[in-house]
């Protein structure tokens, strides 16, 4: 995996529009500052996004990625040319450049969105939780959203609080969809897709090969209950939310007959209907799940007796260990390796042996690349590539951040060592300040009284707005033109006299209010790095833990090597006994607390200007 910038190489880069991005737009625009003056990043587990605003006042978000993911570039084409050809007002307008940003002399690939003002999905209901006629309008235009979707033949793919946005218009709240790395369309239809989204949203069993139009289906029922739920029980919120849900957590999903909530629920009369639907969904497989619109039209029907099969079946194929039953081709394997070698032997000794060599030979390699096929799509191995897939990607998340961590870590040293210098800039902007009060009461017309000036070199400097001594700097007075050099070192030494008369008069260190606004400043930048530090280590153990954790799943499933699978395919051994379902989640929490792994809020931005402008207070 490609090695990419950090999100302070990133925010260093974009101090410099001009030069690190190579669309005009961009290199134009101006980014959103922090406290200290430097471009306010926007950070993901994958992506940092930097908002922009461009000459004509118009918004982007120019969205630059932590990790490499493969077939980008041909994704986004892909879906681009799709989204051209329908009008769907929830996806905004996005170039994929590649590259599109460089840093330190390097172009990387660069996602610039138009800028979307608007409130994430939970922030939202969380808001409006006491107000039921707005959630029922916001539940009426998901629906419609997801209707509209699904008739483009298009899906998003991480269906969850932090892509919702929701824009409040003069007539009702209009919903819009950000993160486009994991949607769908019909020219992708094959891949996999580059994840499987966020665990509190999405179906308990699906896979990066669930990648399809129905994709949404099961979020899109879940925030739909969810929304529903909150209209007529917003009670529920203060006990199940987490600041990562939406009322139902990834538990909820896995065995949903011993959930709280889904009991609590389950037993509220106006939404047991929609929760017969979501529990049967959770039992379902992923495409099984019908769309909402069927959902709530009645057309999708189900029965009490239709789920507890459904149950009682996926909860035996997740709690058993098994060995599972041959397949098609396992049990076919050996028969057509068999009958292609005794056709080859066969045409070897009735017509060439070099043809039975050619067709034994044909036999073999055929039978090996469909024994690899076979091999690599069976359930076992595509758990275990998963599984190793996600353990990789948390590791270079980790190593993303502790690169960020030792750039924090330069930039501290860098802001501690440039007190001097800092010192020094403040101090020559003291002393010119009190020299122009010195030399603004010296009027240019006084040089008219030094040997060699005459009277219409004091006009021409007059008409060339140099009025005082002050004004007559060497390098304003190199800038006019028709007065001779040595006139002009003859205006320069009168200037310099008057310097030097009044050098006793300038501050030779700076006041003890400045003193103390530098080293609050310094001491500031500080706090602000090593508050950013600790967020980043926050980040660090959380994606540690999510390694711990996969590793754990990883160790917990049976391994299939390509020897067994082989020996298995000639009825030398079986397979290893299997849980098909996916490892149990964690135990939700309901006390309204948000779980350990929640990372803390990047601070929010301040304008400031330089430290010697700012308050004493």
């Amino acid at each position: 995996m490609a090695s990419y910038p950090t999100p302070s190489a990133y925010q260093e880069a974009v101090q410099f529009p001009e030069s690190a991005f190579l669309d005009e737009t961009l290199q134009n625009a101006t980014p959103r500052t922090n406290v200290l003056g430097l471009p306010q990043p926007i950070s993901g587990a994958f992506a940092v996004v930097f908002p922009m605003t461009d000459a004509h006042n118009q918004r982007w978000a120019a969205k630059c990625f932590l990790t490499d993911v493969p077939d980008q570039q041909a994704r986004y084409k892909a879906i681009a040319a799709h989204l051209a050809e329908h009008d769907l007002p929830a996806l905004v307008t996005f170039d994929y450049q590649q590259p599109g940003i460089r840093v330190a002399g390097t172009a990387y690939p660069l996602l610039k969105m138009e800028w979307v003002e608007g409130t994430p999905l939970n922030t939202w209901v969380r808001t409006h939780r006491n107000d039921p006629e707005a959630l029922q309008t916001l539940a009426t235009a998901w629906a419609d959203l997801l209707a509209d979707l699904e008739a483009a033949q298009v899906a998003h793919g991480d269906l969850q609080h932090g892509n919702v946005l929701v824009v409040d218009t003069g007539s009702g709240p209009a919903l819009r969809l950000v993160d486009y790395d994991t949607l769908y369309v019909p020219a992708l239809d094959g891949r996999e897709s580059p994840e499987v989204g966020h665990r509190n949203y999405q179906h308990p069993d699906r896979t990066e090969r669930d990648f399809g139009p129905a994709l949404d289906r099961f979020a899109g029922l879940v925030i739909y209950t969810a929304i529903q739920a909150t209209r007529i029980r917003p009670a529920l919120w203060e006990r199940f939310d987490t600041g990562e849900n939406l009322l139902f957590r990834d538990s909820d999903f896995y065995e949903p007959e011993q959930s709280p909530l889904v009991q609590v629920l389950g037993d509220t009369e106006a939404m047991a209907p929609l929760m017969a639907h979501l529990e049967t969904a959770c039992y379902q497989s992923p495409e099984q799940v019908p769309a909402l619109a069927q959902v709530r039209d009645g057309t999708a029907e189900v029965s009490a007796r239709s789920r507890e099969e459904l149950a009682s079946t996926r909860r035996a194929e997740r709690s058993t260990a098994r060995t599972a039953p041959r397949t098609p081709w396992a049990r076919l394997a050996l028969p057509l390796l068999m009958a292609g070698l005794v056709l080859a032997i066969g045409l070897g000794g009735a017509v060439n042996v070099w043809v039975g060599f050619g067709l034994g030979a044909a036999v073999a390699v055929g039978w090996a690349a469909g024994a690899t096929y076979h091999y690599r799509a069976h359930p076992i191995v595509r758990r275990q590539r998963r599984l190793q897939h996600e353990a990789d990607r948390y590791t270079a998340l980790i190593e993303t951040m502790e690169r960020e961590l030792e750039t924090l870590a330069e930039q501290k040293t860098e802001v501690k060592s440039s007190v001097e210098a800092r010192r020094a800039e403040r101090l020559a902007e003291v002393q010119d300040e009190a020299l122009y009060d010195k030399l603004k009461h010296h009027f240019i017309g006084e040089v008219g009284a030094v040997d060699g000036v005459k009277h219409r070199d004091v006009v021409r400097l007059k008409a060339n707005n140099i009025r005082t001594a002050y004004e007559a700097a060497p390098e304003a007075l190199s800038e006019v033109r028709r007065i001779h050099d040595t006139t002009k070192a003859r205006i320069n030494m009168w200037r310099s006299s008057l310097v030097q008369n009044y050098a006793d008069a300038l501050p030779e260190k700076l006041s003890p209010a400045e003193e103390r606004r530098l080293q609050r400043y310094i001491a500031r930048r500080v706090e602000r790095m090593e508050t950013e530090a600790a967020r980043v280590r926050e980040k660090i153990r959380v994606y540690e833990a999510e390694r711990r954790r996969t590793t754990a799943r990883q160790e917990e499933q049976p391994s299939l090597s390509v020897q067994r699978y082989l020996t298995h395919l000639l009825y030398l051994t079986d397979l290893p006994k299997t849980d098909p379902g996916p490892p149990r989640p964690s135990t939700p929490s309901t006390n309204g607390q948000a779980p350990a792994d929640t990372v803390p809020e990047r601070p929010a931005p301040v304008s400031e200007g330089p430290w010697w402008r700012q308050g004493t207070a």
